[in-house]
């Protein structure tokens, strides 16, 4: 009888695991975007250095979640 533990290469292959990939790839695009959008519509002004150091923050911490 079995004890509930099985071996993964047992199992069949599905692309669900590549596609929620995907999916990630395309929101952190995205919202990458996004903040760029953000960032040239309510700082204009703003230096290059000082933009990029803004865009850098902002996908660590999507990287960390």
């Amino acid at each position: 009888m079995s004890d509930g533990n099985f071996n993964r290469q047992l199992l069949p292959k599905t692309d669900l695991s590549s596609g929620l990939r995907a999916g990630k790839a395309q929101m952190k695009m995205k919202a990458q975007q996004a903040f760029e959008q953000v960032i040239n519509t309510y700082f204009p002004d703003e230096s290059e250095e000082r933009k990029v150091a803004m865009k850098q923050s902002f996908m660590e911490l999507l990287r960390k979640s």
